[in-house]
């Protein structure tokens, strides 16, 4: 397996002092992985290029559809024949890690994780984080004002490890989805110093890389504390240090590159003023990174990765999204507004190519499966377009019920979870 190769490669690295990108750990050799491990799949770019899962489809092509313990806006992540995802009770906020069967989608296990009600925005839920997983285990986070918590499973839902990072500031709650880097499990614990209602301290941002197997720091980095951002890390080759990075979006930091083996900070370029919530994406030599807010002010940057000073190449105010990260395909980049207003831009210059408004409420992030972007409006229609530079509504199917997580692409089949239910349509 993939990760066993990289956690070995990783292994030798600490010992020996190598630096990872002499072993071959790039962002090159991740998206040779085709499994969906982490939010968004292999490095977060949420496209699986080959997919051929029948979009729209019909009752006939709905493999199966199974109900859920509890609700959740967290998506499912995918290992061999397990499905792997978190949900919640609503009302006392008990969590819940769900293991199903990816054949069948009968439920195989489900670990409680108790902890305590407290207050959420309205579109957030108890179960906001996405897992990821490898050959070794699952991991995953929960969190309230009271703590942060970390913890690892086997594939067979046994207590591997827990780690309790401690205070949680914020007005919206907690959403953080961790990442795998080799064998190193990276937490993006961004906080609040801002916009906290009276009475409630600041909390302290860092960014944290633990060791897979044990839950034990290997490094943590602070970071600036002003508004909570939730974005999963991207990595990337930075070609001014030689060395393997990962990519944050950060309201205090801007967009923020750290050393992927000590968590050094590389660099930083200072741009936003809003709040983060989606994640950063790499696309060739650019990176693109939002902010925005519920009463808009939104844009989306492109940075140039290999100058020195990753100066702006041009940014994109006119619909562009705040929650939901822009996936991109053949040099296009595709921007699902949580308005729904839906645009594809050339990734090298910005240049609009189509613009057309989808309508709905949209939380969710758009992928893509082949040639097909898919996207998903909070009442749980799924509209399916041509993912090329020529604008194309292929169809739309409606789930009948709320539907925040971001779909899970398989390579002939796709995974949505709604408030209640997850449906495979294709063949798992």
């Amino acid at each position: 397996m993939l990760y066993t190769y990289f956690r070995n490669l990783f292994a030798i690295a600490r010992h020996t002092g190598l630096a990872c990108c002499a072993l071959g750990l790039t962002a090159a050799n991740l998206m040779a992985e085709d499994t969906w491990t982490r939010f968004r799949g292999a490095n977060g770019l949420g496209n699986v290029p080959n997919c051929t899962a029948p979009l729209p489809w019909d009752e006939q092509s709905v493999a199966w559809t199974t109900g859920l313990q509890g609700t959740g806006n967290g998506s499912p992540v995918v290992y061999g024949n397990h499905i792997y995802l978190m949900s919640a009770s609503p009302k006392t906020a008990e969590r819940y890690l769900c293991c199903y069967d990816l054949k069948s989608g009968a439920e195989l296990w489900r670990q409680p994780l108790q902890t305590e009600t407290h207050h959420l925005h309205t579109r957030s839920s108890y179960a906001s984080c996405t897992p990821c997983v490898d050959d070794k285990a699952v991991y995953f986070t929960w969190g309230s004002p009271a703590n942060v918590a970390v913890a690892a499973y086997t594939h067979d839902g046994e207590f591997i490890w827990r780690r309790d990072l401690g205070y949680f500031a914020s007005q919206h709650g907690y959403g953080a989805s961790p990442a795998l880097f080799g064998n190193l499990l990276v937490l993006f614990n961004s906080q609040a110093s801002e916009q906290l209602p009276p009475g409630v301290k600041p909390g302290n941002s860092r960014v944290l890389a633990l060791n897979s197997e044990t839950g034990e720091d290997v490094w943590t980095c602070p970071i600036a504390t002003t508004r909570v951002c939730y974005g999963v890390p991207a990595q990337f080759h930075d070609s001014q240090s030689g060395q393997e990075a990962l990519l944050f979006s950060d309201t205090g930091e801007g967009m923020l590159a750290l050393s992927l083996a000590s968590g050094e900070r590389l660099w930083n370029r200072k741009l936003f003023t809003k709040r983060c919530v989606s994640s950063p994406i790499v696309v060739g030599d650019l990176a693109f990174g939002t902010e925005g807010s519920g009463g808009g002010g939104n844009v989306l940057f492109a940075l140039n990765l290999k100058s020195p000073e990753h100066e702006v190449v041009y940014s994109v105010q006119r619909s562009a999204p705040y929650v939901p990260t822009p996936v991109a395909r053949d040099g296009l980049v595709f921007l699902w507004s949580d308005q729904g207003i839906v645009s594809c831009i050339t990734a090298t210059d910005g240049k609009v190519q189509w613009t057309k408004r989808i309508g709905g409420n949209v939380s969710s992030s758009p992928v893509i499966a082949g040639d097909k972007l898919i996207g998903v409006a909070e009442d749980g229609t799924v509209t399916i377009l041509s993912a090329t530079a020529n604008f194309e509504e292929i169809g739309a199917v409606k789930l009948g019920e709320t539907m925040r997580a971001t779909p899970l692409v398989g390579a002939s089949y796709v995974l949505f979870r709604t408030n209640s239910k997850l449906v495979c349509v294709g063949t798992p």
